[in-house]
């Protein structure tokens, strides 16, 4: 919205370009929009490339690539892709769909390849892009399929994680591993092949375990240090940090390889939204789970002890939407909220950050509340929600 705009405290119209957005993506600290003509926009902090354009800032300058005309990391600037600066190449394929963790960013195309840009972090700060790049400044393609069982058609980011989803329904995982969320990945790894089997796009193993009718993976989605795959019988497999009951699984400690959710069998998953340190469910007939850190109100629930802070794996009904349909949600650091099929929505938790929409009330919130519809908000239907580090994007059509 600007430079000289700091903060936004209800929901206000962002124009990217006067072009129509069909999907929207919230890394911490930036926004990655996705256009009707499959252009890609970014803008947000810069400082380790996850806009994937130059704009002013030491990284571009000490790169030796700069242009010398540093664009606005303020407000929405055209991502260049290698394929479509040529007057014909196309064969990179059309952007479909966008996802963003901290520091990277990563895009689909319609045949089935993955470009990114940006880094991934660990403990000890950068951990790099990949094992021969330690911050990628412009987007280059990390995976191309050989065949069309390969093409991918479904991409997740976590703070520092990324997965692809294959259309024969094999996951790969690449990024930071320290806390399980690859899957693939155990506890410790020698120095000497650590980023090659970190940073490289590698498949993950489900093993099929009793009760579950297949193992073959239809959707993929990653919290801030965990990842959830949905297979086409309906069993949900998490694996990555647990300290909170995040992931629905006794004991607290990270889990390294798929586990299975037991707590979600036979509960009709169409949708997880995993956040920093609880998680959503949303079910086929249209109610939201939660369960994880109780803090702030995050999780919902009435009874839950927001003061306590301990672990709550239980996966229990969010309350205050009784008869509201809900179609969709996204869990942030702290808030969680979710919208109906006729494109209203609901917030909850911490409010210290302005997420909640509130205007001057920063109170948090235990239960979901309703979003106001304000003059810049009026007729609005919500049909996409994302929650970044501290902010909050609403696509919406008009009602």
């Amino acid at each position: 919205m600007g430079e000289d705009v700091t903060e936004r405290l209800r929901p206000f119209p962002v124009s990217v370009d006067d072009k129509p957005i069909i999907q929207i993506a919230c890394g911490g600290m930036h926004t990655l929009a996705l256009t009707q003509d499959g252009s890609v926009y970014s803008w947000g902090v810069n400082d380790e490339g996850a806009l994937g354009r130059e704009t002013s800032g030491e990284l571009w300058e000490k790169s030796g690539k700069s242009s010398g005309s540093p664009g606005d990391a303020y407000t929405p600037g055209l991502v260049t892709f290698p394929s479509t600066t040529g007057d014909s190449d196309s064969s990179m394929g059309k952007i479909v769909q966008l996802s963003g963790g901290d520091s990277h960013s990563i895009a689909l195309t319609d045949n089935g390849s993955v470009w990114g840009w940006g880094t991934y972090r660990d403990g000890s700060g950068v951990m790099g892009f990949s094992p021969s790049t330690r911050i990628q400044l412009s987007p280059v393609c990390l995976y191309t399929p050989s065949s069309e069982d390969d093409q991918i058609i479904r991409i997740a980011s976590g703070a520092d994680h990324t997965m692809a989803l294959t259309r024969s329904g094999t996951l790969f995982s690449w990024g930071s591993g320290q806390q399980g969320q690859l899957g693939r990945v155990g506890e410790r790894v020698s120095e000497r092949v650590k980023m090659e089997t970190y940073l490289t796009p590698h498949p993950i193993l489900i093993k099929k375990q009793r009760g579950v009718a297949s193992t073959h993976i239809v959707d993929v989605f990653c919290g801030t240090y965990d990842t959830f795959a949905l297979t086409s019988s309906g069993a949900v497999y998490t694996w990555g940090l647990n300290n909170y009951g995040q992931l629905s699984l006794p004991g607290q400690m990270p889990l390294f390889a798929p586990t299975l959710v037991k707590a979600l069998v036979g509960r009709e998953v169409d949708a997880v939204r995993p956040g920093q340190h609880h998680t959503l469910v949303l079910t086929k007939e249209h109610s939201l789970l939660s369960f994880g850190r109780p803090t702030y109100g995050r999780l919902g629930q009435r009874d839950a002890e927001t003061q306590s802070d301990a672990a709550c794996p239980e996966v229990k009904r969010v309350d205050g939407l009784e008869g509201v349909k809900v179609v969709g949600g996204a869990a942030g650091l702290a808030v969680s909220g979710c919208f109906d099929e006729e494109g209203n929505g609901w917030v909850w938790g911490f409010g210290t950050s302005n997420q909640l929409g509130k205007g001057d009330d920063d109170e948090d919130e235990v239960v979901p509340r309703k979003l106001s519809e304000t003059k810049k908000f009026l007729g609005q239907k919500i049909v996409q929600m994302e929650f970044g580090g501290q902010h909050v994007a609403l696509l919406c059509i008009p009602k």
